[in-house]
């Protein structure tokens, strides 16, 4: 499933659709558009074959349009375009902003990305592999000289958007640049000058150098995929990221020196991990602007166009995956900013934008890929977007605000503002503070009793190269706030500070680490693992692989111990890795749980034991009024799945006064073979008691005996809310027929074959899920892309994405790894999802409702 998010539509505007004409050139087929402003216009200006597969673009001070055409974005072994990348540049002869031809401007170039374009220093290319800048020097339209800005030095192969992405030019002559994630491999990016920045097991980045290449150094971290980075009028710095396969939405984010946005690739692609946050949930990193749908590209201040007034100060974005353009208003949220996304122009499946730019008159252009495919197809469209009264529209001049000049402060005063409590401002004091105090300075602020001040000390001293004492540590571990207590098993960890390890066992026997923390507590364990130390100082590969093993018997030893708390252990359950060897301690905690959580623990650990007979366990959970309601029916949907031999007892359940307990005994009586006697008893019960139990109990016997397996309807679909019973919701999630725990995870229970569906509830709105279950191949997101390939023996091979490379390809197996095929005979997109159709069919619509309603809930 894909992160998705739905926008707030804004109907008081007057939607028209807009019949396309081609004043440029006769188009073979043209989509309609739904523009939400009836004061603008929308024009087609360009299209194949004059223009194919554009993705950045830029204008120069005469209106000439330089597009970025790509053609080495994983072609198809049969591709017919071009072998190289191409920058085109119109001519438009009788200035009326429509490209009357094209000419070449610059070619040779390999994995092209994004362009932008600056008076004084002309045209700027990202690649995934560097930075370059062209001239034309001799103003005859075509490029004369290509100079080197940047290069990324390692790794030698990324995947294209996991590479050098967008870039900004600020009137400081600073180049501001961002760099995606490169898949958790070791990176180091060097200047003009020599000056390099690295990295290994982190986010992407965001990272400046002067114009000419030199004095490079980081900014900002914690991204997946930046793919654009704009200022807008006020020179405030904007990136849109697009987000992990379990974590979302997509983000617009304000960039800040020192600021930390929360991924690490060091966790792996799903973003799903303790030390890993995405709006501001971890301490020390900081929350996005905007929500974003599916693959954001570029995007523009609104205040650049000739829109008018309402657009000033409004970011406008193109969202890929979702076929449209948003405006975003922003409102100031203390010293940044924040907004929701409405749509501006929403397309059809035929209209895929991505890049943006205004000419001197506030026309804005949007380059279109046009087909929802990722290797390069030869489609491509230009588009124009103006205001339909007359807008006298001066050129700007990119800004940057203060924040990006030297910070001046003392370490007095850096100290004395680490009193405020905005995080923006908060981010670029640590960053400056950690440059110019010491360990011995910082001391004071994790001694204070001001537990914000000592958070603040904490979180700089994470970028101060000289560790705390082993004392210091252990009054931090014990602090009775848990933030400090997160942050400093994150320090442990970060530091990779090994003589902590047995510090940390005893201070959970001494239930120091409260189960909010229990994760946290996990992850610091496996950092300090010899062989995950070892492989992170050589930086062994890509970091996201390294395994990281808790001690054998760790677990086994938490759930022995009979002074740590049920709730540690229900947690600690899912990673226990041998349940059938340890079959022993499950059946005794499970006669000795008193805890919901760990009752339910013990149950799905029963489901990993294949071959043994727990009925006699399930039964007792199931008919015991001392277990919880879930945990009871969760032993009963387990039931359900052997010989019905409970009969009786579950008619019992029906007359408990409880809508889970009955949803699931009608769910296991529905399943067995009922004499005549018995089926009655239930009939007569469920008339008697049908506005006393749930609506969906009370289907679920009315279609026990029909046939419901066609898909649903159209009625059916209109009938899913997402406002049912959650509860349900978790029993039909959890039910095997329906399969999604053999692909999906939640809070550690489940396969790893689709993605994690933890925090699916934040990502995703009520509609989309209902489309991602239903519709599983309408939209895909690039993570879990299906693609196939023949190798040279003549054997297909299915995965999850693909590198291309000039005499083999690496495909992505089923656990994320990349297997190598030399000299491969054909490969391309799977026309379907990876997640089979029809799983509706294993439920009725109101059991459907519930299973969205548990979804949209989990975050």
């Amino acid at each position: 499933m894909m992160s998705l998010l739905q926008y707030s539509f804004n109907w008081s505007v007057i939607c028209i659709t807009v019949f396309l004409v081609s004043c440029a050139e006769e188009p073979s087929s043209h989509s309609n558009i739904i523009l939400h402003d009836p004061n603008l216009s929308l024009q087609l200006i360009a299209e194949h074959p004059s223009i194919k597969t554009p993705i950045g673009m830029a204008i120069d001070e005469n209106d000439a349009i330089y597009v970025l055409e790509s053609h080495t974005h994983t072609p198809p072994n049969n591709y017919q375009g071009p072998k190289f990348d191409l920058i085109k540049k119109s001519v438009d002869e009788n200035d009326d902003g429509i490209p009357d031809k094209w000419i070449v401007f610059a070619d040779s170039i390999e994995d092209g990305m994004n362009l932008h374009y600056n008076l004084e220093h002309g045209l700027f290319l990202t690649t995934k592999n560097g930075v370059f800048q062209y001239l034309d020097h001799d103003k005859n339209g075509v490029s004369d000289m290509k100079r080197a800005i940047v290069t990324m030095v390692e790794p030698k192969n990324v995947y294209d958007h996991a590479g050098i992405l967008g870039l900004a030019l600020g009137e400081d002559d600073w180049l501001y640049v961002s760099r995606g994630n490169v898949g958790g491999n070791p990176w180091t990016i060097k200047g003009t000058d020599g000056s390099q920045i690295e990295g290994y097991g982190d986010g992407g980045n965001v990272f400046r150098c002067k114009v000419d290449g030199s004095q490079l150094e980081e900014l900002a971290t914690g991204f997946w995929n930046p793919f654009d980075l704009k200022f807008n009028s006020e020179g405030r710095l904007f990136v849109t990221d697009n987000d992990p396969d379990s974590r979302g939405p997509n983000r617009l984010i304000e960039i800040v020196p020192g600021g930390d946005y929360g991924y690490k690739s060091v966790y792996g692609g799903s973003g799903i991990h303790p030390f890993s946050s995405w709006n501001g949930e971890l301490p020390g990193t900081l929350p996005f602007s905007a929500p974003l749908g599916e693959a954001p590209c570029a995007m523009i201040d609104g205040s650049f166009t000739n829109f008018g007034d309402p657009y000033a100060s409004q970011m406008l974005v193109n969202i890929w995956e979702e076929n449209n353009m948003v405006r975003i208003p922003l409102d100031q949220n203390g010293s940044s900013v924040k907004g929701i996304p409405e749509v501006l122009i929403q397309g059809d499946a035929s209209f895929h934008p991505v890049s943006l730019a205004t000419n001197s008159r506030g026309d804005l252009y949007i380059t279109d890929w046009v087909l929802r495919e990722y290797p390069n197809h030869g489609s491509g469209r230009l588009w124009r977007v103006k205001s339909k009264s007359v807008v006298s529209k001066q050129p700007y001049s990119e800004r940057s605000i203060n924040i990006f000049k030297k910070d001046t402060r003392s370490v007095d005063q850096l100290i004395a503002d680490l009193e405020q409590k905005d995080l923006f401002e908060l981010a670029i004091t640590r960053h400056s503070l950690a440059k110019n105090a010491g360990l011995e300075e910082l001391l004071p602020l994790i001694k204070s009793d001001n537990p914000h001040l000592r958070l603040q000390g904490l979180l700089t001293l994470f970028k101060v190269k000289k560790n705390l004492n082993k004392t210091s540590i252990l009054s931090l571990l014990r602090d009775r706030n848990q933030d400090m207590q997160r942050m400093t098993l994150m320090y442990i960890a970060k530091k990779g500070i090994t003589e902590m390890e047995p510090h940390l066992y005893s201070t959970l026997r001494e239930n120091q680490i409260p189960p909010q923390l229990f994760e946290s507590f996990l992850a610091t364990v496996r950092h300090l693992q010899p062989d995950f130390m070892d492989r992170i100082r050589k930086r062994s590969g890509r970091s996201s692989t390294i395994p990281r093993e808790l001690p054998k018997s760790f677990i086994k030893d938490i759930l022995k111990n009979p002074v740590i708390g049920e709730e540690v252990k229900a947690m600690a359950i899912p990673y226990l890795q041998d349940f059938k060897s340890n079959k022993a301690i499950i059946e005794e905690l499970l006669g000795n749980a008193k805890s919901g959580r760990l009752q339910i623990a013990l149950i799905k650990a029963i489901q990993k034991i294949p071959g043994t007979d727990f009925s006699w366990a399930l039964q007792t959970v199931a008919f015991n009024t001392d277990f919880t309601s879930i945990a009871r029916s969760m032993a009963v949907q387990e039931l359900s799945y052997g010989p019905q031999k409970y009969i009786k007892k579950v008619l019992g359940m029906l007359n408990e006064n409880d809508e889970i307990l009955q949803y699931a005994a009608l769910k296991y009586l529905c399943a067995a073979r009922l004499d005549d006697t018995t089926r009655s008893e239930i009939e007569e019960w469920v008339e008697n008691t049908k506005y006393q139990i749930s609506e969906t109990a009370f289907s679920i016997w009315n279609n026990c005996f029909k046939d419901v397996t066609a898909p649903f309807n159209e009625a059916d679909y209109a009938s899913v809310k997402g406002n049912g019973n959650s509860e349900i919701g978790r029993l039909v999630f959890e039910n095997r027929i329906g399969l999604c725990t053999s692909c999906h995870k939640v809070n550690g229970w489940g396969g790893s074959f689709g993605p994690e569906l933890s925090n699916i509830g934040d990502s995703k709105s009520i509609s989309q899920l209902i489309s991602a279950v239903l519709e599983p191949s309408l939209e895909i997101s690039p993570e879990w892309q299906g693609w196939y390939l023949v190798d040279a023996e003549g054997t297909r091979h299915t995965g999850r994405q693909i590198d291309v490379h000039l005499n083999y390809a690496e495909l992505m197996n089923t656990n994320g790894e990349y297997d190598t095929f030399k000299n491969p005979s054909s490969y391309g997109v799977m026309e379907s999802s990876l997640m089979p159709e029809g799983l509706e069919r294993t439920m009725i619509p109101l059991e459907f409702n519930d299973l969205i309603t548990y979804l949209s809930q989990l975050k």
